[in-house]
This record gives C-alpha cells, structure tokens and sequence, in this order.
C-alpha cells in the first residue's frame, strides 16, 4: 500500500513539473528535453523519447530523446504502423509491452537494447494527441520492474503528460504561424512603403521639384546629417522618408520623432530612454527613440521647438553617436542617421538665445529648402490628379474638378501647402454628389482667393459674379493641360511610344504616363 501511494506521488509530481516545465520557456525542443530527463528522475525510466511526424515525408523520427546517445537517435525512423511506434501512432492508442525482448513487432531500430542488461525490459509507447488528432509518440522504457499494474500506471501517467506536450505543440504551432503571418504582413508592409515613397513616386514636375528631387538622390547614399525646410505641409517627412528608402539603411528602421508634440520633461527620455525608477512612472526600462531607429535613420520633426537642456545631449549625439539613458550612467553608441526638418527660422532663433548656435551648425550640414507649394503652381493639377485617383479608389467614386475647378485651384495661395491641397481633395470627393465639381462647390476661401488674385475681380465683387462663372472654360488650366498633353505626346514620339522610355524620359513612373495617355486620349497610331 506504502509502495503504491508513493509511486502515485511520484507521478502526480512528474506530472506538475512537466506542465511547469513546457509553460516556463519558449523554446520547445529545450522544454522538451528537459521534460524528458524529469521523467526519469522522478518515474525512474532508463529511457525516453519523443516521436514526431515530418510535414513532408510523414515519417516518424525521434526529435527529443534521454538515455540514447546521438547515432542510436538519428537511426530511430519509422514509417505509419511499423513497430511500436508507428502503430502508435496509426492507432492512437497506447502500448505497454512488458518484456521487448520477447515481442516480435519490437524493431530495435536504435540498436541500443543489445547492451542493456539482462531481466525484463518494459517498453511504454503514449500517443502525444489533441483530441482525435495523434501529434507523435512519447516512449519510455525501463529494466527490471515488471508486472500489469506497474505498467498500468506507467502508460497512465505518461499518457496525461503525453496531452501535455500535445498541448504545448499545438500552442507552439500557432505561434510559429501567427508569427510567420506578421512576417509576410510586415514584409507587404515594408514593400508597400518602399513602394510609396520612393523619389519618383514623389509628384513634382516644376522646376524647383525637381532641384530638390536632385538633391536627394546625391544625398541619399551618405550618412550626412539632413536639414529639411520649409513651411509647415510642403511634404518635409515624406522627402525624409524619400532619403531613407534610397539609402544604404532602407531595410533598417525609419523612426520619427514630433518634438513640438511632446513636453519637457518627456521629450528627454522620449529621445534617449530610461531606466527603471529615474522618475516617477518609470516602472520599467525603456529604449528610446535613438536605440529604437539603430542602424537606420531618425526625423527629428519640428527640431526647432527643443528645449535648451535637451539640445545640449543632442548636440552630443550628433558628435559622438553616444549618449546615456535617464538615470543611468552607462554610455550608449549608436549607428544612426539623423534627419532634421522644421518650418522655424533657426538663424532668428539663435540669435534670440533660444536655440544653440553650435547645433544648428551640426544639423546645418546638407540643408533642403522644400518650396511652397504657390512657388511651383505648375504641380498643382499633377497633385489634385493624384489625389482625386487615390481618394476615389479609396471611397469608391468617380469625382472630377471643372475647368473652372482647376483654374481657382491654381490661383489660390494655399497657406497649408500640399496637406491643404490634399485635405481639401478628400473632403470633395467624400461631400460630392455629382461626379463633376464645379468652382462653386469649393470652400468659400479658394473661391475668395482665387478671384482676388485675378484683374477686375475684387474681392467685394465675388459674391456678385454669376454662379455658374466658374464652370466656363479657365484659360489657364486648359493651357497648362494642353501643354502637358504636347509633352507627354512628343516623349511618346520620340521613344516610338514605348511608355517605359516616355516615363524615363519625363521623369515620371509607366503607371503616370500610361493615366495621361488615356486622360488625354492619346494612343498609339500602331494599335
């Protein structure tokens, strides 16, 4: 009765540690083995082991075993339903041999049980399963104890491990697939982004556009510090963004920081990380944006708003690549490039004291003056087409501006800049309820605007002009239209109306040409 309880004891424990051992890590194979080793210590098996399918062959294979040395494990192979294993494993059910050394279905397939010694040598074969579905093998084997119920128990204890580490497979299992599904996710992600801002993906066929366009692609490859100006919406994060994907760090990470955005007393450890309890509210460790974008390139957005005891550390990353975490006296270096953007006068700034004169020179290195976008006029309609095409893609219309649209669209000054352009793009294709939109379905501002820009329209004679005023032809937008549509027909022309080579030679991308070709009705005279 002692010897009973005490073996009931024993396998109540294996039983706790295995479950402790197989939620404790997430390293499966480790979890395993050391399951394995805890079987003996606590069961007293000689050996054990754990079978499992291969996905391709289906053949069973020992993956996990104790007590076999390396070329006893690599010959243990079976197929469904041979020997103990395989039938296992076809059947679902357990086997308990007493002695297999006298059972003719024992293949020995280790060759490890001619050096065992003598006595019985039982062998217990567990189906590893999930419900109906058989997962593998667990066996385990022992010299010397004989007898059914001492078998009875064994198979029982190994049979309630045995859903254990089913479980355990199962779990891993979806998370190998869950963290294969982010990968591929990640993967059309970072393929996406590439995709979007790339520098020919940027529209912007003026003059000074294309300056900039030229710029950025001889400052690319470096690691040069960059300073993007510029008003607030001229498009400074995605020329950052533009710089990035044409450099050597583009599959490394693109991390951008607003530091108008944050206060003070954050925007320090925001940059550079904190140790547990440097402040109140540091409960944990935490990597700062610096660590975060390591190998790759950080945007300080808004550099121009940094406190003055912040810029000093900056100043030092800047120099060094080296800085320390809050509350920490150990000196962090980082590989990181660093792109600065603002819409402030810096230099007035520095004269005032309120940002340091040696930063500025260190940020000052490669700057970029990004245009307002009523300095490059003629980017306007390339712009409202491309946003008209991806905001009625996105909600499912089909909505178009006038003549007379184009044209106050041309003539307002547009403060916002692109954002402005952009934003007033989704709200008309979102509002409208007709496909066409007319002068007088613009806000009121780009109405004002434009008319008071144009001789003999006062801004006090607007709301006098007729409503329909602004439908009639515009000679200024059908000008600029005809213009492109010559262009893009002499490219076409000249590269025998291959749209590969127009779009090299307009610098725009095969999907833009081949758009205006049906936008302007122009076909091949070969089709």
């Amino acid at each position: 009765m002692a010897d009973r309880r005490s073996t009931e004891k024993a396998e109540i424990s294996a039983i706790y540690e295995v479950g402790k051992i197989l939620t404790s890590t997430q390293n499966l194979t480790r979890a395993m083995g050391t399951s394995l080793r805890t079987l003996q210590s606590l069961l007293g098996f000689d050996r054990t082991a754990i079978f499992l399918p291969d996905d391709t062959t289906r053949e069973i294979r020992m993956e996990v075993s104790a007590g076999y040395a390396a070329e006893e494990r690599a010959r243990a192979r079976y197929v469904w339903g041979e020997g103990i294993v395989g039938k296992t494993m076809k059947s679902g059910g357990p086997s308990a041999i007493p002695d297999v050394r006298q059972e003719p279905s024992f293949l020995d397939k280790t060759r490890a049980h001619g050096k065992a010694p003598a006595g019985p040598l039982a062998y217990i074969a567990v189906p590893i399963k999930i419900g109906n579905e058989v997962l593998g093998v667990l066996a385990a084997e022992r010299i010397g104890r004989a007898g059914t119920q001492a078998l009875e128990a064994d198979a029982r204890a190994l049979t309630v491990i045995g859903c254990l580490i089913g479980q355990a497979l199962k779990m891993h299992a979806a998370i190998d697939r869950l963290q294969e599904e982010f990968q591929r996710q990640r993967q059309e992600f970072e393929k996406k982004i590439r995709k979007t801002y790339r520098l020919e993906n940027i529209v912007g066929q003026s003059k000074r556009m294309q300056e900039v366009f030229g710029q950025v692609a001889s400052v690319a490859p470096s690691r040069a510090t960059v300073l993007l100006r510029g008003e607030s919406g001229t498009g400074k994060e995605m020329v950052a963004r533009a710089i990035h994907m044409a450099s050597p760090r583009a599959d490394r990470p693109f991390v951008t920081v607003n530091c108008a955005a944050l206060p003070e007393t954050l925007l320090e450890s925001e940059l550079f990380g904190h140790k547990r309890g440097a402040f109140t509210g540091a409960v944990e460790e935490r990597k700062g944006r610096f660590e975060q974008a390591s190998g790759g390139t950080i945007l300080l957005d808004e550099v121009g708003d940094i406190p003055l005891p912040t810029q000093v550390k900056l100043l030092r990353v800047l120099q060094e690549r080296k800085f320390e975490r809050l509350g920490e006296n150990r000196t962090t270096s980082v590989d990181v490039r660093i792109i600065a953007a603002t819409n402030a006068d810096l230099e007035r700034l520095v004269e005032e004291g309120r940002f340091r004169e040696d930063l500025f020179y260190r940020l000052n290195v490669i700057p970029l003056f990004l245009p307002p976008l009523r300095d490059r006029r003629e980017d306007i309609i390339p712009l409202t087409e491309h946003f008209l095409d991806r905001f009625n893609r996105e909600h499912a219309k089909g909505v178009s501006f006038t003549n007379g649209a184009l044209d106050l669209l041309i003539e307002y000054r547009w403060p916002g800049n692109v954002r402005e352009l952009e934003n007033l793009v989704e709200r008309t294709v979102v509002m409208a309820k007709a496909s066409l939109v007319g002068a007088q379905d613009l806000p009121r501002a780009v109405r004002l605007g434009g008319m008071a820009d144009r001789p003999g329209h006062p801004q006090g004679d607007v709301a006098a002009a007729p409503a329909g005023r602004g439908d009639a032809p515009s000679s200024r937008a059908a000008h600029l239209l005809a213009m492109e549509r010559e262009e893009l027909r002499r490219a076409l022309e000249s590269t025998g109306w291959v749209i590969a080579r127009a779009a090299k030679i307009l610098g725009w991308t095969p999907r833009q040409v081949a758009y205006k070709m049906k936008k302007h009705a122009l076909r091949s005279p070969w089709k």
